[in-house]
């Protein structure tokens, strides 16, 4: 009470002022008259700036996945671009190609599923790791949010920010070059196993043809013995023919 005989009981009576002052106790939260008949607001400070930082942190976290949505949407637009236009190549210009007279005939499913895992890899990539950098459990973030200056907070915010969007963005351009090294190293691998298949048909069928050659070498020649053989019967037939001739016309005379 001793609020200068304002305060009855535990509520101020009227436009009474300051007249808790010195007993701040005594007015509790209720207030007649021209307090409206509402709570009295005991907000302090802290709680204003926990308030406010709270706001920040899940403004600028809602800013991260609005960029990295974005961002990512572009990587993969231009990825599968890239992807769509090489597997293209490959299709219409180098399994068309012949050689040994085979087309090279390269199997992009390998390509394509490496360019689809790739693909997975992006989606929530850079977001993901800048939701785990926005957190209070963050000693950075909260070493930043603990600024009073609103001004000196909001540009140490930004460019944690910054930063930590870089770091994101590194990381997957790290992601990705790894990828397309496995990818190249699956293409290689697909144009070599490829390039064995037709060496090794080559080799099947030259030494097809080189049996070919050694059976007709063979049947050439005994071709030729049995041409020589029949062309002695031939002419030992012809002299017994012109014997029998000769022994005819002896008789007859």
């Amino acid at each position: 009470m001793g609020g200068g005989g304002c305060c009855v009981g535990n509520c101020c009576v009227a436009n009474c002022g300051f007249c808790c002052i010195g007993d701040f106790h005594s007015c509790g939260n209720c207030c007649v008259g021209n307090c409206g008949d509402k709570p009295i607001s005991h907000k302090t400070a802290e709680e204003d700036h926990t308030a406010m930082i709270n706001n920040e942190l899940a403004e600028m976290r809602k800013r991260s996945a609005t960029d990295a949505k974005k961002q990512e949407e572009d990587i993969i637009t231009d990825t599968n671009e890239s992807m769509t236009e090489f597997i293209k190549w490959i299709k219409e210009d180098v399994n068309k190609k012949k050689i040994g007279g085979k087309n090279l005939n390269i199997n992009i499913d390998k390509i394509e599923e490496l360019n689809k895992a790739l693909e997975k890899k992006i989606v929530g990539f850079i977001g993901k790791r800048l939701d785990d950098k926005l957190v209070m459990t963050n000693s950075d973030v909260s070493t930043i949010l603990a600024e009073r200056d609103n001004a000196k907070r909001k540009k140490n915010f930004d460019e944690y920010y910054e930063a930590r969007h870089r770091e994101a963005i590194r990381e997957l351009i790290t992601e990705i070059e790894t990828s397309v090294r496995e990818q190249s190293a699956a293409i290689e691998r697909e144009i070599q196993n490829r390039l064995n298949e037709i060496n090794n048909n080559m080799a099947q069928e030259t030494q097809a043809f080189e049996e070919l050659k050694r059976i007709k070498a063979q049947e050439d020649s005994r071709l030729a013995e049995k041409q020589v053989e029949y062309m002695y019967y031939a002419d030992l037939c012809d002299i017994m023919f012109n014997e029998l001739k000769f022994s005819s016309l002896t008789v007859d005379r």
